[in-house]
């Protein structure tokens, strides 16, 4: 199992949903400049829809909600990327788009960013199969996020035939 995330020495509170791979909705409360917080709807036991808690601050100036409904099973995380943003009370995630083998999903909070003050943009991508999500937060927002993966134990025949 391979964590692939921040960069960066996040300061907030950190959430782990390792093991819930099976995402069924995720709900993103947002407003022009940062992603306030975070809900998954995951599937346990093969059709028991199960809601994580609230992962994220209280949504002051929120000015967007939105609802990614994922074609379960047959849609799943391939990846994620985004933004991170400084201030002074430290880093905070300003954009997010999830990326499945069906569909993109996002940006969200895709208002200005400046650039001035960017501590990172991210694209981390599932090279093998997605194991869940985990992060940091703070009250005021999603602060960092990032995924569990297990590698491919072989490369698929079209890899292999280009490395021939």
């Amino acid at each position: 199992m391979i964590k692939v995330g921040p960069q960066f020495w996040p300061r907030g509170t950190s959430w782990d949903h390792k093991g819930r791979c099976e995402i069924s909705r995720i709900f993103i409360s947002c407003s022009q400049s940062r992603i306030h917080s975070i809900h998954f709807a995951y599937i346990e036991g093969g059709n028991k829809v199960v809601f994580s808690d609230k992962i994220g601050g209280g949504g002051e100036g929120t000015t967007s909600m939105q609802t990614i409904t994922l074609d379960h099973p047959s849609e799943y995380i391939t990846g994620i990327s985004g933004g991170c943003q400084g201030s002074y009370g430290g880093p905070y995630l300003s954009s997010i788009t999830f990326h499945t083998n069906k569909a993109t999903y996002g940006p969200y909070v895709p208002g200005a960013i400046d650039k001035s003050s960017l501590v990172t943009d991210f694209n981390y991508e599932v090279g093998g199969r997605f194991y869940g999500f985990f992060g940091t937060y703070r009250p005021d927002g999603i602060e960092s996020i990032g995924f569990y993966m297990k590698p491919l134990e072989k490369l698929p025949n079209a890899h292999r035939a280009l490395l021939q």
